[in-house]
């Protein structure tokens, strides 16, 4: 989360109002308001209207929980191997390390509720605090119980009325209405198959080769070549269900690679072999325009987080 404030702040937040107990209000050129509560955890309720050449979202992973609860717009989501077209009050719950990005489907409204957290941020409740759905490595999507639809509506329209009014007593309520709603999902919620398909074999065979080949890859030819397809047909069709192009892409799998390295206490120089660049000056430059931070940075925000 830190990261990705760091990120917004540079590029998207217009405004940041921190001085509130516990809360930071960010207002994003996105035409949507982000809710800090404390370092770890963000709320935000984002409506906006796409059309195809405006839908900004990119196939792409992060290092926190993401949960959406969905009510309206003809977007699906792409997520792992599977594909979902969610329904009003549906719920996704995105793990850490999960590749995810929305599909839009038709110029539409796009509304949605999402939460961001890391799990340090329940870190005072014990390794046992969170349900042991907010334990899973593999996304979800999920339908509240009928007999709990009442206290979910609840508490969702009850953390965003505390964040309309944003006063110094905001921070803490929020907070507390944010647990009683993961925990009532946690223990209210099911996982519902009909509306999760699983994305054509080809494309996942053409994602699969360049996840296991990454760090080799020099064009769309490499890949073209392999699977005898034209470059056109690949890179329409990998466009087409991830909102990204291939060499975005690749950027995306080798940047990641190289965090991981840090993450894990690897050097910039073993985080530059993990990554499969050839020039060392092109890693760091790329590193930096993608996390807004070099590499060496990275490495010493993530010692000091530990």
């Amino acid at each position: 989360m830190l990261n990705y404030y760091a990120v917004h702040a540079q590029k998207y937040y217009t405004s940041v109002y921190d001085a509130l107990s516990a809360l930071r209000v960010c207002t994003s050129s996105r035409g949507w308001t982000d809710y800090y509560f404390g370092q770890y955890m963000l709320f935000s309720h984002r409506i906006n209207l796409y059309g195809s050449s405006s839908f900004p979202d990119k196939l792409h992973t992060h290092d926190f929980f993401e949960m959406d609860i969905f009510y309206g717009g003809q977007v699906s989501y792409v997520m792992a191997d599977h594909e979902v077209i969610p329904g009003k009050g549906g719920i996704l719950l995105i793990p850490p390390g999960t590749i995810h990005t929305g599909r839009l489907m038709e110029r539409s409204e796009f509304d949605r509720m999402v939460f961001y957290f890391e799990p340090r941020a329940f870190s005072f409740l014990g390794r046992s605090g969170l349900p042991p759905l907010f334990q899973k490595t593999s996304a979800s999507y999920l339908v509240i119980h009928e007999s709990a639809r009442a206290a979910y509506c609840y508490l969702t329209q009850k953390i965003e009325s505390l964040c309309a009014q944003a006063d110094n007593s905001t921070g803490l309520l929020g907070f507390s209405y944010i647990i009683q709603l993961l925990h009532l999902i946690g223990t209210q919620a099911q996982i519902d198959h009909e509306h999760l398909a699983t994305l054509p074999s080809n494309v996942l065979e053409i994602k699969r080769y360049i996840d296991e080949n990454f760090q080799a890859i020099s064009s769309t030819s490499d890949i073209s070549d392999h699977f005898f397809y034209s470059r056109e047909y690949i890179s329409r069709m990998f466009k087409q269900y991830f909102n990204t192009n291939i060499s975005e892409y690749i950027t995306h799998k080798r940047i990641d690679a190289a965090k991981e390295a840090l993450e894990a206490g690897q050097t910039v120089t073993q985080a530059f072999n993990a990554s499969g660049y050839r020039s060392m000056s092109s890693f760091i430059n790329t590193f930096r325009s993608v996390t807004s931070m070099p590499p060496s940075h990275y490495r010493r925000e993530i010692i000091k987080g530990k």
